[in-house]
């Protein structure tokens, strides 16, 4: 994420671990009276099943947001992030890093043989 670091040290980013549920929790639902109940069930069998919720964790950057015209406060934009990309994301920058040291030490040895000649 671009900025984080100031964003976070201004207050107006932060991390946050949040449960989303992918599948509610629903409960037995059972036959009652006046239903219509199909032969072979009666009052109180089990009309449709239960379903156990699901759900997983996911890790997310909380960014303050503002109207640009007015400066009133917006909803908090919040985007989802997987802690194997970001230390794809580390790999990735440290790579190129390295890249441009050594680019950088080529281009300073051509300067000082340049200058001495």
């Amino acid at each position: 994420m671009h900025n984080y670091k100031a964003l976070k040290a201004a207050g107006k980013a932060s991390v946050q671990k949040v449960k989303v549920v992918d599948v509610a929790k629903v409960d037995a639902v059972k036959y009652k009276d006046g239903d219509d109940i199909p032969i072979g069930l009666k009052v109180g069998d089990i009309k449709t099943g239960s379903q156990s919720e699901q759900s997983h964790e996911e890790l997310q950057v909380a960014c303050k947001s503002y109207d640009a015209q007015t400066g009133e406060s917006q909803d908090d934009l919040m985007k989802a992030y997987s802690l194997s990309d970001v230390e794809r994301e580390i790999d990735q920058r440290k790579s190129q890093v390295t890249r441009l040291e050594a680019e950088q030490a080529d281009l300073e040895e051509l300067e000082k043989d340049l200058k001495a000649l």
